[in-house]
């Protein structure tokens, strides 16, 4: 049974309106309750319970080191009240309810390629903690990956830049099934999402949904995100 905060995540997603420019996504501002969000910035985990992503084995040797990564399978890691905390977020974050949402938004957009029956969609997630030096030429996910949610769990508004920018290629007949990450000066910059308080964005994967991270030289800066992916399997 899908629980109340399943039910206003999901309600927020149907009630957005998809964006175009430069490819198919939606920005929600005050994604989570008010309160909810407090406690949610109260209980993000220290940086010591982290691990590098690249280490995971889900992205190749030439990832940037400076992005680290809290998993579900490290909540024993946690206390009891925080444990919890996070284990009804993560629940609710890939519950039946959230994914037939955001699928049902997105609709003709997803690309689920060739199937011979019912497409089997898997969602996961985890928290994520961008260290300075991180940056992310611009790519357009995994072939397997249908839908990017990525919510925003800033302190404050000062540092909208740290968001996910979206790119459109020089070149407008340039095209990437996924994987690569490609360099800067072969895109324009069209917007990037700003990094706000309490605010998600989501799109489409396709083979032109160009998005990255922008270079940040201020060394004192760091960005939180909860990531929840949705792929074809």
């Amino acid at each position: 049974m899908a629980t109340a905060l399943a039910a206003q995540l999901s309600e927020k997603v149907r009630s957005a309106s998809i964006r175009r420019d430069p490819f198919a996504h939606i920005v929600i501002e005050d994604i989570f309750p008010s309160d909810f969000y407090a406690e949610l910035r109260s209980r993000l985990p220290i940086d010591e319970f982290y691990r590098r992503f690249k280490d995971s084995g889900r992205v190749t040797d030439t990832y940037s080191p400076h992005r680290w990564a809290f998993a579900p399978a490290q909540l024993d890691q946690l206390s009891g009240e925080a444990r919890a905390f996070w284990a009804y977020l993560f629940e609710d974050v890939t519950s039946n309810e959230f994914t037939a949402a955001i699928v049902d938004k997105f609709g003709a957009d997803l690309k689920f390629g060739e199937t011979d029956g019912d497409v089997r969609i898997a969602t996961e997630t985890c928290l994520m903690r961008d260290q300075t030096g991180y940056e992310l030429g611009p790519h357009t996910d995994s072939p397997a990956k249908l839908v990017s949610l990525l919510f925003y769990l800033a302190p404050d508004d000062t540092h909208p830049e740290l968001g996910t920018s979206l790119y459109l290629p020089r070149d407008r007949g340039f095209f990437c099934p996924g994987g690569p990450h490609h360099p800067f000066e072969w895109f324009d910059l069209v917007e990037t999402v700003p990094y706000r308080p309490n605010s998600m964005m989501a799109f489409a994967k396709s083979e032109r949904s160009f998005h990255g991270v922008e270079p940040v030289a201020d060394t004192s800066l760091h960005r939180d995100l909860l990531f929840v992916d949705l792929r074809r399997v």
